[in-house]
């Protein structure tokens, strides 16, 4: 189903909306075994190789454990590195048994510098061991969507049933970066962290981001890149141009780099944004009728975005279609409109408008049963009861 959910938004891309005589660009030639480039605001699927393959994702998997550790709110938090943490191969921050450095800095090497070793005294710290912390990276990934993924570890480092695709990687990352603290991290291309040894003396590191898009494509600012002898070379990649965010992925790419920064310019050269209002937006205020509430506001249900190739930018319609009372009892969430996108007056996608409060039927039951209960309040509030 959600291959064919995919096929479908790029079928409709390309045929939905482009009338006769318009044609995209072709995609550039990459030479990655799986690839992808989404639109951050809408998640739409604009460019896809073999995207729900499922490969080896190598230190990608960061993604993953730094939103957990994001998200536990306990960045502040003082960790003391374990033997298995510091003894933990591959990329390495140098960590070593004993060391007490704050999660907030090992999160920091854990996205810049790639240290596998951070990786394993995060989630002993936030889970206990790496084996609970892995049952919560699993479970994430499925309430996010992440569907062709199964993670054995928080690093990446190649293990039976340790797999990704292209798609959850972009998935992923889409998400992680709408946190302000995981984007700044894995925009920054080079700071010092502060941290103790065993002996309490403090130390500083300088850091250095393992991603050279950073400074290859100036609208870059992220994501995560990662290697190991099975996954090849693999970058996860964000760029941002005005108000448009576009992430790339490509696995098992020797030309990670230029391929990344092929798929991100062609992306930004054939598509804009058309973004209307955001989730949650009060699109208007509406008169109810025969409710115990005058009013109700009307919400956006969902992002109200298009992605549109970017000839036909000009041409893209919006329309609210909203009653102009309505009737209790209205439910919270309930749909009582759409917002209509048109290109060349040809509806190509709707957006629900919902109730963004309950308001309950005016009858004389609901009415006395309202006064009765204000008056035990006020009985209450005087201490008679």
């Amino acid at each position: 189903m959600r291959i064919l959910i995919k096929t479908m938004i790029w079928l409709w891309l390309l045929m939905g909306i482009l009338p006769a005589g318009v044609t995209l660009a072709a995609p550039p030639d990459i030479s990655a075994a799986a690839a992808v480039l989404i639109d951050a605001k809408t998640g739409q699927i604009l460019y896809e190789k073999k995207a729900h393959t499922h490969l080896a994702p190598a230190s990608t998997t960061k993604i993953l454990t730094a939103i957990l550790a994001v998200e536990s709110g306990r960045l502040d938090e003082e960790v003391k590195v374990s033997a298995r943490a510091a003894a933990t191969p591959g990329s390495s921050m140098h960590l070593q048994t004993g060391q007490k450095i704050l999660l907030r800095e090992l999160l920091t090497g854990l996205m810049l510098r790639s240290g596998n070793d951070a990786a394993v005294a995060i989630a002993e710290h936030l889970a206990g061991s790496v084996e609970e912390f892995v049952i919560q990276m699993n479970n994430k990934a499925q309430a996010l969507g992440a569907y062709d993924s199964h993670f054995r570890n928080p690093h990446g480092l190649s293990a039976a049933g340790h797999y990704s695709s292209a798609f959850d990687l972009a998935w992923l990352a889409r998400y992680a970066m709408l946190n302000p603290v995981f984007a700044d991290i894995v925009n920054t291309r080079q700071t010092s962290i502060d941290w103790f040894d065993q002996r309490g003396r403090e130390h500083d590191q300088d850091l250095r981001n393992t991603n050279k898009l950073l400074w290859m494509l100036e609208e870059a600012d992220g994501v995560k890149t990662g290697t190991t002898g099975e996954a090849g070379p693999c970058l996860v990649s964000s760029a941002t141009r005005d108000n448009q965010k576009l992430i790339a992925v490509v696995l098992h790419d020797h030309s990670r780099w230029f391929d990344s920064m092929k798929l991100l310019k062609w992306g930004f050269a054939n598509f804009k944004l058309f973004d209307y209002a955001a989730k949650g937006d009060v699109v208007n205020t509406l008169p109810v009728t025969n409710g115990l509430k005058t009013e109700i506001d009307a919400i956006v249900a969902d992002q109200a975005a298009l992605v549109i190739d970017t000839a036909q930018y000009e041409q893209v319609s919006v329309e609210v279609d909203l009653p102009e009372t309505i009737k209790a009892p209205v439910y919270q969430g309930q749909k009582i409109g759409e917002i209509v996108f048109f290109v060349q007056e040809k509806a190509v996608k709707t957006v629900d408008i919902v109730a963004a409060q309950e308001v309950e039927e005016r009858t004389p039951a609901r009415i006395f049963l309202n006064h009765l209960i204000n008056w035990f309040r006020q009985l209450s509030a005087w201490g008679l009861i």
